[in-house]
Order: structure tokens, then sequence, then C-alpha cells
């Protein structure tokens, strides 16, 4: 298996080809990789081969395996497979021809059994060990890891589709690191089905084995082969379960069981102790800085903890040679930092030494950086630890120390340490995994400040003050150290190039404040825009666009299949802040968005200021995965952040006067059709026969007064009001129909327009219908007023309603209005029902012809009546 190293932080690909020159020597003290041929092993179990294929559906690449088998011997420590497969197509023939088998020439020996060719059911021998070619196999080697694997490469020869591949081997030899002891995880799904799947475990019946299944994997018959333990697995077929490149590290959903021989954590401990104790009485060149940092500090321990921690960090870099038993036995700390390179478990056990020398008790820590806290669901084991890190008692407490993190930043013990959940603390009597708390993170504010200097030709000056704390400083710190200022200011500036074509870097444009105490660290660019507004397509009218690149790069990325847990980073914490400054000042409302979810939150906050637009964006994961039931949701969340609350759009006239105003024709048309129908309407409705009573001279009648006449009042300013509101609104102007407002898809928009331009135009016309009905004193008055009302509450109402689902920014003001519009329309209707002045008033039917009447007497009197 991989060593337990795992690189934190950007990786400098820069110096692969010396790597190589030093891993060459090292190949050569190495065991020489060979292939060797020989006879299948005679411990091998046997079974009976099925015949059954798979369906035509289930095979992908166009190839399928017919069988794979793998028996171990865990006391020979020998590891059988074999494999057939099954060439279906002419894709099958590219992506199924070759055979390749990895090992470790250091501690492991090759050999291959059978190499065999069937077509049309005959066999054709293609055995040769001169038919594999072994190569180095480091994959690792861009993380400055080198394991010293080889892979037996063979490439078939003639294959044609309809041909089966068989082929054998085993491998002898285990890692010595781990003594006699076993641990092993064996798969019983593939990224690919298997028509058939054989499995066998052949163990000394006095070893005892822990097993653990992990997403019921199948439970394995035991029976005495030959005086071992055999426990077996025959499966028949097997199908692949889903997948997905962005699941969470430590999500495992293949069928599978972990092995292993460890009793309990204890013995894991132990067993690290033995291979990595912390070093005493250090010598040479170490011993000697040891004493430099104690002069420095004096007495002080935080101090020397600071400077120890600073020195490993920086002062040795990061690379591992793995070779063998060096997969997970660190180098002394003596040569390590002689030599100034070591990978994770080097570098921990050489700050655990150099703090214990100053009295600092300190111990390494097993990690597994995909499972984190996941890891104790494993049963005991070494080899479920990918990581190793170092903790430090402080003043009685635990400091956990990465130290494959560069440039870490601070003061006293305060230090970033990843989320790691839980590690394995190796020291004397400890039985158990430990919790680490995690650390308090860091944030990335980025802020762009852009001033428009002329607006006509587009001329801007743009300002990005990026700040970055704890971890975030610690990663930018990182990635500056590891560029030049040239590197850096060329990608800077070809990422503001894809928004703004000719943009150009300020003289000095790049600027650089690090202020190691607070762990702050502040970049502060500065540009010329000369593009920043374009050409609107209304003469005279300019446009600019805003976007939140940085918040938009870190969205959930899910596909519209996606079934299983997705991984998002974690921990990130950013906020973007557009500010905008022109002197021609804004006239725009403020508005709001948040979204708060289990693994993630996000808020938008637009409003001015006097001269100066801003947008404020904050994007904050919670948890490293999004769970498979909330996917759906996510999916909407980051479709909805990215189209439409993270862009912004905004267009400027530097001289109004210059801009004609465009009239919105076709709703003009609409309004004016629909005011000659409400006339219609209200002309058949007034000439509606109602009452034929004949009222005789001295009946009891009121002439308008009291209230009515501020019903009167209201009704006659009513259609001057609603004229001067949609007149200085725009509605009839083309812009505003064209308008844009950010988070509302452009068709509701326009609707949401139609029926706040038509709701006003009815509002006109009912109010003048109204007051026609009050000056003639008109029986039918009570019941169309209390409608009217009526409906200018919930047509405020309405509109919010309307509003609001759109994304439309409601204000205060607004929200007021409605109010009032409310309390006021519920006074009149209730006005109207009681008052009995309104009921001895209005009592004219239609038409007027039929009656007379004569004023009571008692009406020429005062009169408290309303």
């Amino acid at each position: 298996m991989a060593g337990m190293c795992k690189r934190f932080g950007p990786l400098l690909i820069l110096a692969i080809g010396g790597l190589l020159l030093l891993f060459n020597s090292v190949i050569a003290q190495a065991a020489s990789p060979a292939v060797h041929i020989s006879a299948r092993p005679t411990w091998l179990n046997t079974f009976k081969l099925s015949d059954k294929k798979l369906p035509a559906r289930q095979v992908e690449n166009g190839f399928f395996y017919q069988l794979f088998e793998e028996q171990i011997h865990v006391e020979k420590q020998a590891d059988y497979k074999h494999v057939i497969r099954e060439i279906v197509s002419e894709a099958g023939i590219q992506n199924g021809s070759e055979i390749s088998i990895s090992f470790d020439p250091s501690y492991e020996r090759l050999d291959v059994h059978d190499v065999t060719v069937w077509r049309n059911g005959k066999p054709l021998s293609r055995l040769k060990a001169t038919s594999f070619k072994v190569i180095a196999d480091e994959k690792e080697l861009s993380r400055f890891i080198y394991q010293g694997r080889f892979s037996a490469f063979c490439i078939l020869d003639d294959i044609r589709k309809g041909d089966r591949i068989e082929y054998a081997f085993t491998i002898t030899g285990r890692n010595p690191i781990f003594g006699s002891n076993y641990t092993d995880d064996l798969y019983f799904q593939g990224s690919q089905a298997y028509a058939q799947l054989y499995k066998a475990l052949l163990v000394s019946p006095g070893r005892k084995l822990n097993f653990k299944a992990f997403n019921k994997a199948p439970v394995a018959p035991l029976s005495d082969k030959n005086g071992l333990k055999c426990y077996e697995w025959n499966l028949n077929p097997v199908m692949a379960p889903p997948y997905a490149d962005n699941q969470p590290g430590w999500f495992d959903n293949y069928n599978h069981i972990q092995i292993s021989d460890y009793s309990n954590w204890q013995e894991v401990v132990d067993w690290a102790q033995k291979v990595n104790p912390i070093a005493t009485g250090l010598k040479g060149e170490l011993a000697a800085r040891v004493a430099r940092l104690k002069a420095v500090a004096g007495g002080d321990k935080e101090k020397y903890f600071r400077s120890a921690v600073q020195m490993v960090q920086d002062e040795v870099r990061y690379m591992g040679i793995e070779l063998g038993e060096y997969s997970h036995r660190a180098n002394t700390p003596e040569k390590v930092y002689s030599q100034r390179y070591g990978d994770c478990k080097d570098k921990a056990l050489l700050l655990a030494s150099v703090l214990m020398a100053n009295g600092i008790e300190a111990h390494m820590v097993l990690i597994n950086t995909s499972a984190r806290d996941k890891v104790s669901d494993f049963i005991p084991s070494p080899t479920v630890f990918d990581h190793a890190v170092c903790v430090a008692m402080m003043s009685g407490n635990p400091v956990y120390i990465d130290a494959t993190i560069a440039y870490q930043r601070g003061s006293g013990i305060n230090l970033y340490f990843p989320n790691y959940g839980k590690g394995l603390v190796i020291k004397p009597g400890n039985s158990a995994l430990t919790a680490i708390a995690p650390s308090k993170t860091g944030k990335m504010v980025i802020t762009e400040n852009y001033k428009v200097i002329d607006g006509e030709k587009g001329q801007t000056e743009l300002e990005v003050i990026s700040t970055y704390t704890l971890n975030e400083a610690d990663r930018i710190r990182d990635k500056l150290a590891s560029n030049s200022v040239a590197e850096t200011e060329k990608s800077y500036l070809d990422y503001y190039a894809k928004s703004y074509p000719k943009v150009e870097s300020a003289a000095d444009s790049i600027t650089i404040k690090d202020d190691i105490k607070t762990n702050q660290l502040t970049t502060i660019e500065h540009y010329k825009v000369p593009d920043f507004f374009k050409p609107d397509k209304e003469p005279g009218r300019y446009s600019a666009s805003l976007y939140a690149s940085y918040i938009n790069d870190q969205l959930p990325n899910i596909g519209n299949r996606a079934k299983l847990p997705v991984s998002i980073a974690y921990p990130y914490n950013v906020q973007s802040v557009i500010n905008v400054v022109m002197t021609s000042g804004w006239n725009i409302e403020h508005s709001n968005t948040s979204i708060e979810r289990e693994a993630y939150s996000f808020t938008a906050d637009v409003g001015t200021t006097g001269d100066t637009l801003t947008l404020d964006y904050k994007f904050n994961t919670l948890k490293d995965f999004i769970p498979a039931n909330k996917l759906d949701e996510a999916r909407t969340d980051a479709k909805q952040i990215s189209d439409n609350e993270l862009g912004y759009n905004f267009s400027y006239a530097p001289d109004v006067t210059k801009v004609p105003v465009r009239v919105n024709y076709w709703l003009l048309l609409f309004l004016l059709a629909f005011s000659a129908g409400l006339a219609l309407l209200g002309i058949k409705l007034y000439r509606n026969h109602t009452h034929e009573v004949l009222f005789e001279r001295g009946a009891n009648f009121m002439q308008i007064g009291g209230w009515l006449v501020l019903v009167a009042i209201g009704l006659a300013l009513t259609p001057f009001a609603v004229s001067y509101t949609m007149l200085s609104g725009g509605y009839l102007e083309a812009s505003h129909w064209n308008m844009h407002l950010p988070g509302t898809p452009d068709a509701v928009y326009k609707a949401i327009l139609v029926f706040e331009a038509a709701g006003n135009i009815f509002m006109i016309a009912y109010a003048i219908f109204c007051l026609v009905l009050l000056l003639n004193k008109r029986d039918i008055l009570p019941k169309y007023i209390m409608g009217f009302y009526a409906y200018g509450a919930i047509f405020s109402v309405a509109d919010h309603v309307f509003a609001t689902a759109a994304n439309i920014t409601i204000t205060d003001s607004e929200s007021s209005h409605m109010a009032r519009t409310i309390i006021f329309s519920g006074i009149w209707i209730a006005y109207f029902k009681r008052s009995q002045r309104v009921e001895q008033t209005f009592i004219v039917p239609y038409p007027h012809s039929n009656y007379s009447y004569e004023v009571a007497e008692s009406a020429t009197e005062p009169t408290t009546i309303v």
C-alpha cells in the first residue's frame, strides 16, 4: 500500500527532473525488478467456472471480465490472481489488450503463470518473460513522493474481436515493516461488472482475524483446507456500484471487508512506537540548531515552540522516498534535518523530537485524511492511516501541528490545523482514537473598487483589495512564495482580462502586506479598465456588467443524474464585495437574498450609499459534503445563485438630455384599448335601471356634506396621482420595458409590469366612475365605492405578493403604503356600510325622470349626521 504521506497546500512541480536523477541512484541500491515465469502454486483452491455471460447492457469499454479470481495465502505471504477478459468489440481491442501488474521489488516477487489468448475455443500461449516491460510506476511523483513501485507491462499483439485473454500471476512477500501481522481490504465490486468473482483467504488456525463488512458485503463460509482455515466467496454476477468523481473522500459504496489481526488500538500504538520512537539525545547539526533555538527563546516555551514549528515547516521541504519499510518508518531526525527534506512522518517525528529536546511533551499522531472522524468505523489497523502529524502539550492543552503545511504564521500557540476529526496519538498506554477539536478557520475577503473616471469613454480605475486570515493567509503566503512577482501579476491580470479584454496593469500593480503576528495577509492590485462601460442599444446610454466569480468558482457542481453525496470545499468562507463609485449617484433600491442550508449558506446584499453602489456577497461551507437527499435542493440553489444572484447589470447615461425617450407603443395601445373598454363598461353600469320610485316633496334627503366631501376630493385626485406615478415610473418607456432585474426572469418582470399598468388604469377609471356616481347622488354608489376601496387594498397586496415571488425588491415605503391602503380601505368600507348620511344622500335611481323630491327642512339646519 501507499505510505502514510499526504501533502497539503500547493505542490510545486518545478524539480521533477532533479528528483528523477536522485531516484535513479536510489533505484540502483534497491532490488532489481524482474518478471519470473513459473507454474501455478499448489496450494490453490479449485472451484467451478461459470459459463454465464454479462448482459450486453452491462459491458463497458468493449470488454468484460468473465472471471476475476484472487486467492490469498496469509502464512505464505502470497497473493494469486487469475483474470479472464472477453473482447466483444473493436473498442475492447483498444481498451482491454494490455496487462499491467504493479509490485514493489524491494520486498515482493512477481511470478507470472499464464498468458493465453483464446480464439475460437483454441488456446494461443503468449507466456514469455521478454513480453513484459518493467517500468517505474510512480503515480505519486507529482506530489514529491517516491515509493519504488514498478509495473510489469505487457502489450499483447494480434488481439481480435471475440478473443478471450487469460492471465494469472502470484505476488509473494509483504512489507517487513508490519512483521508477521496481516491487514487487508477485500473488495467484492470494481469499477466494471464481473460475470464471476471468486476470492479465497487461507490462514493458519492459530491466527485470529478480525473482520468488518461494509455496504452489506457477503459473508464467507468457513471451511478447512489442508489444515488451514479457508474463507471463500464465489459470486455470480457482480455489478459495479454507482460512482461519481466528486464524491467525498470518506464515501465508499463498494462492498468490501476489512481484515486485521490487530485486536485493539493499543497494539497499533505499540507497533508505531517501535517503528518510530521519539528521538532523544540529538546529535550533530540538529543538536546545534536546537541549542540555538533554546538560546533565542530563553525560558519562553511558546517562543521555542513557534520557532521549532517554523523551522520544520519552512526549512525542511516536503519530499518522501518511501522504499519498502520506509512507507511507514520515518528517517532519523538528524538525517531529515541534514538533508533538509522529508515526508509527513519524517517531519512529524523531527518536530516531536525537537520539542521534546526542550521539555515540551510531544507525540506523533496518525491521521486518515479521507475518512477523517469516520476512521472510528474501521477496526484497529496501522494501514487505515495515510498521514502523520504532531501534537504538543502546551500549558496542559494539546496543540496539533501539521508539519507539511508551510508558511504558517501567527503568535503563540495559535496554529490552524485541518479538520481531520480523529487521530491515534502514539504515546505509551494510549488505547483509543482521540477526537481533535476543529480549529478556528480563516476567511477570504475580496473587495473590488471600481471608480468611474469617464463614463462616456468607459474609462474606469479598478482597485482590488484581497484580505486573507488564518489558514487562508497560510495558503496564499505559500502560493506567493512559490511564484515570482511577475508570474503572480500576470495570472491576476489574466483573470480580469476574461471580463475586460482591454484591462491594463497600473504602476506597481500588486502590493503585498503580511502581518505575521495576526496572520493576516493582504494583496492590493491596481488596474485601468478602459472597456468597463459598453454602448447600450439605447442611444446615449451605456451599460456595465459585474459578476462575483470568486464565489461562483466554489459553488457545488452537481450533475443532473447525481445520486451520491457530493464533495464541496471545506472549510471555505469567502466574501466578495464590489463597489462602483459614480459621481452621478444611483437610483437603486436596496435588496437582500439569503439562503441557509445544512451544508452551506449564501447571502447577497445590494444597496447604495451616496455615490457608491455596493454588491456584498458571502458564501460559507458548513460541512464537506452535500447529502444525497439534498442534491436537488443544492442543484437548484447553485443555479439560482450563479445565474441570478452573482451578476449585476446596470445602465448609465452621461448626459440624460441626449437620451431620447422611446415609447413602448405596444403597451400604450393595450392601455388605450383597455381604457376604452372600461369607459363603455362604466356607461353601461351607470345606465342600468335601479329603483322606480317617485319621491314626494318633503321626503328626507341629505346634500353631500360631512366626510363625503373628503371622499369626493380623494376620488377627484386619484386619477392625477395614479397618472403621475405611472409617468414618473416610466411605465410607457421602452427602456423600462427592456430593463433586466437580477434574480427575476424577463418574462415574469414584463408580466408584472403589464399587471401594474393595467391595474393602475383600472384604478383611474374606477375612481372617475365613482366620482360621477357621487356627484349625481346615485343610489348604486355605496356598493361600487366599497368595491373601489376593496380593490385598492387587494391590488396593493397582490402587487407585493407577485413582486416578492419574482425576487423584486419591496422598499420600506412601499410596504408602509400597502399597510395604509389596507387600513384606509377598511375604514371607508365600514363608513359606507353604516353611515346614515350615506343612506339618506345616495338615493337617486336611473333614469332621473321617474322621481322628484324636496329637500327636508331639517336638512338646512345644522346636523351631526355623517
